[in-house]
């Protein structure tokens, strides 16, 4: 399969730009029009202080302020906060400034388009939002888990489709709680012509049972993604790693831009889970029994990667029996990285190569950029052809080569 070029140009640019990671705001009702009945007890919108709440499993959902998203933080909002440019310590809703209305542009796809006209983007990996909590909250029913995903997934194709022209790319969501119902679920949606499916980092969490994605009951999903040419996305989500902190004395729970001093330090919910997954990845032998399989880090930032290849360095020189191939080069081969605005890429680049980096702007989360063309500005060491792979070529490539 072939993009085909594409007369839309960023104005900054001269050139179209391709973004990994922008995203819809799921309706009320996305879930519960396609979610059985016996599952509904999982999936509930309760009235609470006069605002419209969700609850999962019974509990509420806290990653995100408004589950309804409307009204919604700005676009870009929060740049000021994660560059780290708050010398007056204000508060990050100082920073955010007030929410406005839901623009429909934010969840519905013909409004989207024109959006992503104006903003020169020519291709683009769209994801969900309610998604990134959905798992850790429901972990402890499966069949609910399962079924809530699937229902997602539902709505996503009847509202957006899986690929609209070779342009935006919608990705649907799999959940490894249980096997079986994985590899159903994705090959469901290769049936159905999606080309990215997303999936949360970290340690697979069931009833009585922990996994690595690396296990071998997962092979049969990730012999699936590779022979159908679908890119796996791994995206920022609620994850297990709330562990760590409750070993450390502080809550167990995320309350999405809520964030004590430790986890940040610690990158519990950002580097901290991407590093031990793609460490698990290569050491379990993911990408060795899968050689065509095609991983994106998305919003997850590029920070854990020099030190993920010191170790991989260390552990190979230590014991090269214990692997098939060179660690450090199957993860170059194998995995995209798309950095945070905030990361020093000259040092990511002295350990991954520059063509597997990918841009995203988390458009229209008030976290990512207002304007995703303004990236271009943080690459100002790069030259204008690295620039051009990193802000277009490389997602292309990883789409479509």
């Amino acid at each position: 399969m072939t993009a085909v070029e594409s007369p839309i140009v960023a104005s900054k640019l001269g050139y179209g730009i391709s973004d990994a990671d922008q995203h819809f705001y799921e309706a009320p009702d996305s879930i519960l029009k396609y979610l059985e009945p016996e599952h509904r007890h999982a999936f509930r919108w309760i009235e609470m202080d006069g605002k419209k709440r969700l609850l999962l499993n019974d509990r509420l959902y806290v990653l995100i302020p408004n589950p309804t998203y409307d009204p919604v933080g700005r676009p870009g909002s929060m740049v000021e906060y994660f560059r780290g440019e708050n010398p007056d310590g204000r508060t990050l809703k100082e920073i955010a400034g007030p929410p406005m209305a839901l623009d429909p542009a934010f969840r519905y796809r013909e409004p989207r388009l024109k959006v992503l006209d104006a903003q020169g983007v020519d291709l683009c990996v769209m994801l969900p939002t309610q998604a990134l909590g959905l798992e850790e909250q429901l972990w402890e029913d499966p069949p609910a888990t399962v079924a809530c995903v699937r229902a997602l997934n539902r709505w996503t194709q009847e509202q957006w489709s899986w690929n609209i022209d070779n342009r935006v790319l919608v990705t649907g969501v799999v959940t490894l709680i249980d096997p079986l119902e994985a590899e159903r679920e994705l090959a469901r949606l290769i049936a159905e012509g999606c080309r990215v499916v997303g999936m949360r980092p970290g340690p697979v969490k069931a009833p009585g049972v922990n996994r690595s994605p690396g296990d071998p009951v997962y092979d049969r999903v990730w012999a699936m993604a590779a022979e159908a040419g679908v890119v796996i996305g791994m995206h920022a989500a609620d994850t297990p790693y709330t562990s760590y902190l409750t070993a450390w004395g502080e809550g167990g729970r995320w309350y999405g831009h809520k964030v004590s001093s430790l986890a940040e330090i610690m990158g519990i919910y950002t580097e901290r889970t991407i590093y031990d997954t793609m460490a698990a990845f290569v050491a379990h032998g993911v990408f060795d029994r899968h050689p065509r399989l095609k991983v994106a880090v998305l919003e997850l930032g590029a920070g854990w990667v020099p030190e993920l290849f010191r170790r991989l360095k260390v552990a190979y020189g230590k014991a090269p029996q214990n692997f098939a191939h060179d660690p450090v080069q199957s993860l170059a081969d194998h995995v995209w990285v798309m950095p945070f605005y905030e990361d020093n890429l000259r040092e990511v680049i002295r350990h991954l190569p520059v063509e597997r980096l990918v841009y995203g702007s988390d458009w229209p989360h008030p976290e990512g950029l207002a304007d995703p063309q303004d990236y271009v500005a943080d690459l100002a060491e790069f030259t204008p052809k690295e620039q051009r792979l990193i802000m277009r070529d490389n997602l292309r490539s990883l789409a479509f080569g």
